[in-house]
């Protein structure tokens, strides 16, 4: 009998904490991990990346304010306004430096140099 509890004991314990390991992140849709830029804090972190051409850049908003990304210019980004969780990627096929701002949150700019 106790057997049977002590092993009822350690499945339930093994359920319970086989969640508590930390997971990779999901890279972006280029395939790239370190093409991920995270919006928190009310800031884009980093708020400037290097890549080259062809590449794809992910924004992940893991704020619980709603953000954009639009380009300065007007031309090469445009997103809706993401929510918690929600991201939005762009695949950069021109070399170039391409500023980027929240709409709602002007102070909110980063940097996008395609090689």
């Amino acid at each position: 009998m106790k057997t049977g509890l002590l092993l009822i004991c350690f499945v339930v314990f093994a359920v319970l904490f086989s969640g508590c390991t930390q997971q990779p992140a999901q890279a972006p849709l280029g395939g790239n991990n370190s093409n991920t830029i995270e919006i928190s804090n009310f800031s884009f972190s980093p708020s400037e990346i290097t890549i080259k051409k062809g590449e794809t850049v992910a924004w992940i908003n893991k704020d619980s304010a709603k953000h954009s990304i639009v380009s300065d210019s007007g031309s090469e980004l445009n997103s809706t306004l993401l929510a918690t969780n929600e991201t939005f990627s762009h695949t950069f096929n021109s070399s170039g430096t391409f500023g980027y701002h929240c709409t709602v949150h002007a102070s909110m700019k980063g940097k996008v140099i395609v090689e």
